[in-house]
């Protein structure tokens, strides 16, 4: 017999949506219980990374230009109305986790809120989460949800991996809920991107099974570069390199860097950069704010922003990417009654139009789309439960 639960709210992935998701949840009054198949606060692509968000003070000429320069990037296909939603959440709650994380200040000791360390920051999430007295299971992988004989969600049906409670390894169990926030990441494990092993696409599975749609798959075709011999893909840093062809020729981006015209370098051979454009204030900064991005080059004996490395294009799939599951409403809700998605799981398009490229964006969407999820989750549970559903 599987171990049984009840919950008002199953949040399903312990990453940066799924922790915000719990924590908005709970904070609305909700008993929540997460599910994560690793460990929460370890899990995903946010522990492996500096997480830079879309940060942007709020006065009109700055979020106007922010908008601009966005809508830019997405061919004109994000809706402002939502990405404005995204600035403002973001704005308002990342600094209230300040009682458990410790921001990084600049040179003139100012609190620094844009870019964290991920480790640190999923490490403070568990915490918040645990004091607001979410339930959290881990290495307890979801297999499916439950849904009731008119379609609704009904909670989710999973597996202990390892023992506890009274419960030995492969034992099942299941919660009943009201609702569910599906944060599960996007999926990407095929790229071998640093933390995105376990990213597989397992929620879209489930959510599809149980009657949702997905949105913007046509859009997840971003690539991004990384050493040849690493998986440790870091964006924006190679928006300071200058690229050759295995001649030693340069090679004409423009800017900003073009992937495609790389591409295309890269069927005809190898191509070589060097991060010789890093403006030195980043180069002190990068071993605090994403340690890990030197290490590869530390093991190779190479200096990235004086010494050439090749390069390679790694496809980030859904992870930075745009699609995933379709949303209906402000609250991230899916086409399944009591059903929500936030974060990577959840399609990018308000936000991101027909491209994304990860960083910022991401993480403000990951913050926020949680945090509308888990609040509307609670609502509906309650709604449900008004109904004896």
């Amino acid at each position: 017999m599987p171990w049984d639960l009840h919950a008002d709210v199953v949040v399903v992935g312990g990453g940066l949506a799924g922790t915000w998701a719990a924590l908005a949840a709970a904070r609305q009054g909700g008993t929540v219980v997460l599910a994560e198949k690793g460990y929460c606060g370890t899990s995903g692509v946010t522990a492996t990374a500096g997480v830079g968000h879309w940060w942007v003070p709020p006065r009109e000429q700055d979020r106007a230009e922010a908008l601009r320069e966005r809508q830019a990037r997405a061919f004109g296909l994000g809706e402002e109305s939502w990405m404005r939603r995204v600035l403002a959440q973001t704005w308002e709650l990342l600094p209230t986790i300040g009682e458990t994380f410790r921001f990084p200040t600049d040179d003139d000791g100012a609190t620094q809120y844009r870019t964290v360390r991920g480790p640190e920051y999923l490490r403070a999430m568990r915490r918040l989460v645990r004091r607001a007295g979410v339930r959290i299971l881990d290495h307890s992988p979801v297999l499916e949800l439950l849904v009731h004989a008119d379609g609704s969600v009904a909670g989710v049906h999973g597996v202990r991996r390892q023992p506890g409670e009274g419960h030995q390894p492969g034992a099942d169990y299941q919660v009943a809920a009201g609702a569910v926030v599906l944060a599960t990441g996007g999926c990407g494990f095929a790229s071998r991107l640093l933390g995105s092993q376990n990213n597989t696409g397992d929620g879209y599975l489930m959510a599809v099974e149980a009657g949702a749609e997905l949105s913007g798959m046509e859009f997840s075709n971003y690539y991004t570069l990384s050493p040849a011999w690493s998986t440790m893909t870091r964006s924006m840093s190679y928006l300071f390199g200058t690229y050759f062809d295995a001649d030693g020729q340069e090679i004409p981006l423009g800017r900003p860097l073009h992937t495609e015209t790389l591409a295309r370098a890269m069927l005809a051979g190898p191509v070589y950069t060097r991060l010789d454009r890093t403006p030195q204030h980043i180069q002190r900064q990068m071993p605090r704010v994403q340690p890990n991005f030197m290490l590869p080059f530390d093991r190779k004996g190479i200096n990235p922003y004086t010494d050439l490395f090749e390069v390679t294009l790694r496809c980030e799939g859904t992870i930075r990417g745009t699609g995933g599951l379709r949303i209906v409403d402000d609250d991230c809700a899916t086409t399944v009654p009591g059903l929500f998605a936030a974060g990577d799981a959840a399609t990018r398009e308000l936000v991101a139009g027909a491209t994304s490229g990860g960083g910022a964006q991401n993480s403000a969407w990951a913050l926020s789309s949680g945090t509308w999820a888990g609040r509307a989750a609670v609502a509906h549970a309650r709604r449900a439960a008004g109904r004896g559903v």
